[in-house]
């Protein structure tokens, strides 16, 4: 309830982890868009696209450094193992024809570089059936372009890579991130013996280039509602995405994280070139973080901290522990996270969705308010108890309670309306209200004063009731049972007005069944005491006359119209 940002992952929290290729963009300059629902390539036809020699390299690039696997199942459905990016990959192959497993059959791997955060791409070496050796690559568009010399042109032949034309590469993946989609490059070039294939210097250098690869991967349902959710009760909303920048600013304007001004985003690179004040500065402002290494995703955390905010970070891999750690609230992705960083936070969110990290915010600020209102009820009652007793002493009258009779009291109407009160729904001001600081005393100077008048105001009348009953009938038992019943019946009333310090008690009146229950059960039992002579006996009270009801009554709804008319007053 405390928190004053929330630094997110992008896939597969913000987004549905639903990766799907959009378009092909080749380095002879051809596009080729594919549909999401619609099998057939759009742009040119699937006869003219397989005899493409780029476009064949390129696939063949895209299952063959591939460590996922798609399979069609004897009804018809697919089933995909591995990153949801590679699948995604496999799948529009099939849009060509082309089944993944039968493709790489023909080729035997020998070599493989991994993806890794550090490297940002992946290679693997095979051979093929007529044993020529080749490497196939990709990655991020900048790191795999700089590891190109060569690209195809629209005849067809092979060229050198110029600066000019890398530049231009450079735009065209800028402008395809700034569409939200993600961009991977692919490169492949043949090696001419098992000497070169065994040497690392070699085989990271001197690629042809063939093209891009755009994805998408949709928000998920519900998250930017969410997000405004969060940002109207003063949370902000920090996008860590191991995408390029323009990737992850396109996302976070369709998120409006940046709450109608222009996207803040900062690179990993800008954040390894700042230190201190200006990086907690820098954190302070930013709305994205992109090409975030587990290393980064601690010093954002730490930055955070630094410059006075109550982090909550999300994570899911084994590096995201530390980051985890660190935060004041650590959330592990409960579907797709490993056990260490499961271990290592504070929350576990089983569904991976934002929206479920919001709700949680919220419930955990109505269980504050929830804590703040049973506070108020058990501070305000029993002040008004010690109030009565004492004035009666000071003034000199007959002690209204008995010992066994004020143990009654607290019996009764404490446990059942205070149990009430902690089921009390979230109100509509809950994520309205800024985050409270962790370090604000709960008894604020305003809420001890709110308790201290109030108890005073249910003091006075269960003493004025108390007072008419001494003319009434004189010192004795029928005096304190009347005393008793309306300190029973201030108590009661007063629970309504401590639902809300603010609104009306009749503003959702019956959005909590259980106040209603603890005030029947409280009522069911002092009948049960004053009717069961064995009871009544033992708290020595008597049965009350008719005009003791309309005492009682009154005692029960005065609290309520007082309360009711000071809230109307403030409201003013």
């Amino acid at each position: 309830g405390s928190s004053t940002v929330i630094c997110t992952d992008k896939t597969g929290t913000l987004t549905e982890n639903r990766m799907t290729v959009q378009e092909y963009q080749m380095a002879n300059s051809r596009k080729i868009d594919i549909s999401e629902t619609d099998e057939t390539i759009t742009l040119i036809t699937k006869t003219d696209t397989l005899t493409d020699e780029n476009i064949q390299r390129l696939l063949r690039v895209s299952f063959l450094c591939n460590e996922s696997s798609y399979q069609k199942q004897a009804d018809g459905q697919h089933k995909s193992i591995g990153d949801p990016t590679e699948t995604a990959l496999l799948a529009a192959a099939e849009k060509f024809g082309m089944d993944s497993e039968t493709e790489r059959s023909v080729y035997k791997k020998l070599r493989e570089f991994p993806f890794d955060s550090t490297t940002k791409r992946m290679i693997t070496v095979l051979q093929d059936k007529d044993c020529l050796t080749f490497a196939a690559m990709k990655g991020a568009p900048g790191v795999i372009l700089d590891l190109c010399d060569k690209y195809i042109s629209l005849d067809g032949t092979t060229v050198s890579l110029t600066e000019e034309k890398h530049a231009d590469f450079l735009k065209l993946n800028e402008e395809m991130a700034s569409r939200a989609l993600r961009v991977l490059a692919f490169a492949d070039k043949n090696i001419k013996d098992s000497v070169d294939a065994d040497s690392d210097e070699i085989i990271q250098q001197n690629y042809t280039f063939l093209g891009f690869v755009g994805m998408s991967d949709p928000p998920r349902i519900g998250v930017a509602e969410a997000v405004e959710n969060a940002q109207t009760a003063g949370i902000r909303i920090v996008m860590l995405t191991g995408d390029q920048i323009n990737t992850a600013r396109a996302i976070a304007r369709k998120l409006n994280l940046s709450e109608g001004a222009e996207v803040f985003a900062l690179h990993s690179s800008e954040m390894s070139e700042s230190s201190g004040e200006k990086l907690a500065e820098m954190a302070r402002r930013a709305h994205v973080f992109a090409r975030v290494s587990p290393e980064d995703k601690l010093r954002i955390v730490k930055a955070l901290q630094g410059a006075g905010e109550i982090v909550a970070v999300t994570g899911d891999g084994v590096n995201d522990a530390p980051a985890l750690k660190q935060s004041n609230i650590g959330i592990a992705m409960g579907m797709r996270g490993t056990e260490v960083a499961k271990e290592a936070a504070d929350i576990v969110l089983t569904d991976d969705n934002f929206s479920t990290i919001v709700g949680a915010i919220e419930g955990g600020r109505t269980i504050y308010a929830n804590i703040l209102k049973f506070v108020h009820l058990m501070f305000a009652e029993n002040l008004a108890e010690v109030l009565v007793i004492f004035a009666a002493i000071v003034i000199g009258l007959p002690l209204p309670l008995l010992p066994l009779q004020i143990l009654w009291i607290n019996l009764v109407t404490d446990v059942f309306p205070a149990l009430a009160l902690a089921v009390e729904p979230s109100s509509p001001e809950t994520m309205r209200r800024k985050p409270h600081s962790p370090n604000e005393s709960m008894l604020s100077r305003n809420f001890m004063f709110l308790i201290f008048w109030q108890g005073l105001m249910l003091a006075a009348i269960a003493l004025a009731a108390y007072l008419w009953a001494l003319n009434e009938y004189g010192a004795g038992k029928h005096a304190r049972t009347i005393a008793l019943l309306t300190i029973v019946g201030v108590q009661l009333g007063h629970l309504f007005n401590c639902r809300s310090r603010s609104h009306s008690a009749f503003k959702g009146f019956f959005s909590n069944p259980y106040i209603f229950a603890a005030v029947g059960i409280v009522f069911v039992l002092q009948i049960f005491a004053i009717y069961f002579s064995p009871l009544a006996e033992v708290l020595e009270i008597v049965q009350p006359h008719s005009t003791d009801w309309f005492v009682i009554g009154l005692s029960l709804s005065l609290p309520i119209v007082i309360v009711e008319i000071v809230k109307a007053f403030k409201s003013k």
